[in-house]
C-alpha cells in the first residue's frame, strides 16, 4: 500500500499588522485558545494503514519548525501572523542527473511541519520525477558469470534451476526453451502456506504499516519442502465405508526458499484481558506501548455450545479503531474499557543469510546512485518500509474498545468489572462474580438491570455509549459482522477464518540496509551505507520529538492532517491547559537529536535536551542519556 502524501498550511487569517490586537480581542472572548500559536506553511504525511493491522498512526514535526518557532509556555504574546517567508523550507531539491535505465530524473523535498489547530493544505508532495534523455547508455545489471541471468530484472540464479519446473525468474525466462516440457514437479499439488505474502513485506515502525515486498515469496531455490498441518486437519465420516477418518484436504503445504522454519499451531486464544482507562490519554500509551497494567484480569472463552440469546444492542462506532474514534471523545466525562484477545495459529522464522529479495525490491537497489543522494534513499524507505521481519507469530487479534459514560456509571453504581463481564457475555464469555469479586454468576437480567443496553441511538442514559473495534486477521465478511453483531457464534466463525487470512501478529525486525549484508549483493556495500545513512535521517525527521509539547503531561498526537494532544482526565483544550487542578506536575519530554559532529578521533557524537516540554512544578527529569556516541 503507498502512503499518500498531503501537504498543510496553517493561516491565522489576520489582517497583516494587526494580529496581535486581533488575536488578543478574540482571546478575551473566549473564540481561540490560550495557548493556541500560529505556525508556517507545513508538509504532511499523511498516514495510510492497512485496516487488518488496526494499529496506531502516528506522524511528526520537524527539528526545522522546532528551531525557528518553539516557545516554552505557547504565551499568547508570542502570536505572531504569517510572513510571506514562511515557505522558505519548502523549495525542492535541485534535479538529480537523468539515471539512463530509468530515462527520469528526481527531486525531493524535506518534511516541514505538519498542520496545527485547524491549518489548511498546502499542494504538492515530497518527490518528483520527470522523463528525460540521459546522455549516457544504460548499461544494465551486473553479469552472473557461469549463472543464468533472469531477462526482465537481471537476477542470477544457479544453472540447476533452470528447467525445472519452477518459475524462478518471475518473467519465466528461466523455463523458456526447455526439451522435457511433459516433466511434472512434485511439488506442484502442495497448497501455498496462508499468510506468507504479509511476513514477505517491509515494515514502517513509524506508521506501523507493511510496505512493500523485500523477501521473494514465490522462490523456492529448487527445494520441495513441505510443511506437515496436523492441527487444521478435521475428523471426516465415510457414509460408504461407514467409519471416521482424518481428511487429506490442506495436509501439506510448501515452504518458500526464505522461510528457515514454519510450523503450525494450534489454534488458542490467550483469553480475554479487560482494562479500565480513565480517560484517552491513558487509552493512548496502552495502545502505543500494546502492553496491559498489571490491574487488569482475564477471562477464558468459554464452549461454544448452542446460539447465544444475549446481544447488547449498543451502537457500534463506524471507524476502524484508529485515533480519530478516541479524539471525539477528548472533551466528554468518559472512560474506556479495553478487551483483547490473541489466537495464535503458526509461527515462522526467515533465513539469516543468502535471502533472496523480491524482484522489484532488487531492481530499486540498482537503481539507486552510487553517491549519497537522501531524497532518493528517503523515497527507498517510504516504499519499502525502514525494517523487514526476521521471525514472527501468525494469527489473529479480536480487540474492542468500551466508551464509558463515567457519570452515568457513578449514577448507576456500576463497576468496570460488571460493565466488562456483562459485554463479555455476548461473546460467550463466563466469568463468576468470586472472580470478579462479585459473588455469583452474572446473568442477562444482571446486566439488563443495570442499564448498560442502549437500545435507542438516541439515548444518552447508557453507561455503555459506543464500541471502537480493532480486529486483525481472518475473513473479512466474518469481520464485518462482528462489528454489526457481537456474539459469541460469530466470534467462532472468525476465529476458524484465522487459517486461510492470518495476520502477523508478533515479530522482530532488523533495519531495511541489512537486507543487503543477509543477500548476496556484496557489491552494493556503497549503497549499504547510504541506506543506514538515509534512515538515521528518515526516523529523525518523522520522530515524535518533532511534535510540539503539551501542557500538563498531555500526549502530542497526529491525526489525520492534524496535530492533537490527548488530554488526562482533568484536562482540556488544544494544549491539555485548561484545568481546574491549578500547579499540575509537568513530565520532561526529549527534544529532537543534533546531528552528528565531524569525526574526531575516531568517534562521533550527538547530543539532545530535556526541553520538550522541560520539566515543570516538580515533574520527572527525562530518563536516559544526553549524549550519544559511535565509532567512525
Amino acid at each position: 500500500m503507498v502512503a499518500h502524501i498531503y501537504i498543510y498550511i496553517f493561516n491565522c487569517n489576520l489582517p497583516i499588522g494587526k494580529g496581535k490586537d486581533v488575536l488578543g480581542e478574540q482571546e478575551s472572548q473566549g473564540k481561540i485558545p490560550k495557548y493556541c500559536t500560529c505556525r508556517p506553511c507545513s508538509i504532511l504525511m499523511v498516514n495510510t494503514w492497512m485496516g487488518h493491522l488496526g494499529m496506531l498512526p502516528i506522524s511528526y514535526r520537524p527539528a526545522s519548525w522546532w528551531k525557528n518557532t518553539h516557545t516554552d509556555n505557547f504565551a499568547p504574546s508570542s502570536l505572531q501572523p504569517l510572513s510571506k517567508h514562511s515557505f522558505k523550507d519548502l523549495k525542492w531539491s535541485g534535479w538529480t542527473d537523468c539515471f539512463p535505465c530509468q530515462e527520469k530524473k528526481h527531486r525531493y523535498r524535506r518534511l516541514a511541519q505538519p498542520a496545527e489547530f485547524g491549518g489548511r493544505r498546502c499542494a504538492g508532495q515530497l518527490w518528483d520525477e520527470q522523463a528525460c534523455r540521459a546522455e549516457t547508455t544504460c548499461t544494465g545489471p551486473p553479469g552472473c558469470g557461469q549463472d543464468f541471468q533472469c531477462e526482465g530484472t537481471g537476477r542470477c540464479i544457479k544453472r540447476h534451476l533452470v528447467c525445472n519446473r519452477d518459475r524462478d525468474c518471475r518473467d519465466g525466462s528461466d523455463e523458456d526453451n526447455c526439451e522435457d516440457e511433459d516433466i511434472e514437479s512434485p511439488c506442484e499439488h502442495l497448497f501455498p502456506i496462508p499468510g506468507v505474502e504479509k511476513a514477505v513485506q517491509g515494515y514502517n515502525t513509524l506508521t506501523q504499516e507493511g510496505r512493500q515486498n523485500i523477501y521473494d515469496p514465490g522462490f523456492f531455490g529448487g527445494l520441495c519442502e513441505y510443511v506437515y498441518n496436523g492441527e487444521w486437519r478435521e475428523l471426516q465420516y465415510d457414509a460408504a465405508c461407514e467409519r471416521l477418518h482424518y481428511g487429506d484436504d490442506e495436509k501439506y503445504f510448501r515452504k518458500p526458499y526464505n522461510f528457515h522454519i514454519f510450523q503450525f499451531l494450534t489454534h488458542a486464544d490467550s483469553g480475554f484481558a479487560f482494562e479500565f482507562y480513565e480517560d484517552s490519554k491513558d487509552l493512548l500509551d496502552a495502545l502505543k506501548s500494546d502492553k496491559y497494567k498489571t490491574t487488569g484480569f482475564t477471562i477464558g472463552i468459554g464452549p461454544g455450545g448452542g446460539d447465544l440469546m444475549l446481544n447488547l444492542g449498543l451502537t457500534l462506532s463506524g471507524g476502524k479503531g484508529s485515533l480519530k474514534n478516541f479524539t471525539q471523545y477528548d472533551a466528554k466525562d468518559v472512560g474506556f474499557i479495553r478487551a483483547v484477545t490473541k489466537v495464535q495459529t503458526a509461527r515462522f522464522k526467515m533465513r539469516r543469510d543468502n535471502i533472496v529479495l523480491d524482484e522489484d525490491v532488487l531492481l530499486t537497489l540498482q537503481d539507486l546512485p552510487d553517491t549519497y543522494n537522501y531524497g532518493l534513499y528517503a523515497k527507498f524507505i517510504d516504499d519499502y518500509g525502514t525494517h523487514f521481519m526476521t521471525s514472527g507469530t501468525m494469527g489473529g487479534v479480536f480487540e474492542y474498545i468500551l466508551v464509558i459514560n463515567k457519570e452515568e456509571m457513578r449514577r448507576k453504581a456500576i463497576s468496570t468489572e460488571e460493565i466488562s463481564a456483562c459485554v463479555g457475555l455476548s461473546l460467550g464469555i463466563t466469568a463468576s462474580k468470586e472472580k470478579l469479586d462479585l459473588g455469583a454468576t452474572l446473568t442477562y437480567s444482571d446486566c439488563k438491570n443495570k442499564g448498560l443496553l442502549k437500545t435507542d441511538a438516541e439515548s444518552h442514559s447508557a453507561v455503555v455509549e459506543d464500541i471502537i473495534p480493532r480486529i486483525r486477521g481472518g475473513d473479512t465478511s466474518y469481520s464485518g459482522g462482528l462489528l454489526n453483531s457481537w456474539d459469541g457464534k460469530m466470534y467462532r466463525h472468525w476465529a476458524r477464518s484465522l487459517k486461510y487470512n492470518p495476520a502477523i501478529i508478533d515479530f522482530q525486525l532488523q533495519p531495511i540496509h541489512e537486507i543487503l549484508r543477509r543477500s548476496d549483493l556484496g557489491h552494493m556495500e556503497t549503497k549499504r551505507q547510504h541506506l543506514k545513512r538515509a534512515l538515521d535521517e528518515f526516523l529523525l525527521e518523522f520522530s515524535p520529538c518533532r511534535c510540539g509539547p503539551c501542557q500538563n503531561n498531555g500526549e502530542p498526537v497526529l491525526v489525520g492532517d492534524t496535530c492533537s494532544c490527548h488530554c488526562r482526565s482533568g484536562y482540556r483544550g488544544p494544549a491539555c491547559e485548561q484545568t481546574e487542578r491549578p500547579g499540575g506536575e509537568t513530565d520532561g519530554r526529549w527534544s529532537c537529536w543534533s546531528g552528528w559532529s565531524p569525526c574526531q578521533a575516531g568517534m562521533q557524537r550527538r547530543s539532545r535536551q530535556c526541553s520538550n516540554p522541560a520539566p515543570q512544578h516538580g515533574g520527572q527529569p527525562c530518563a536516559g542519556r544526553n549524549l550519544q556516541s559511535r565509532a567512525c
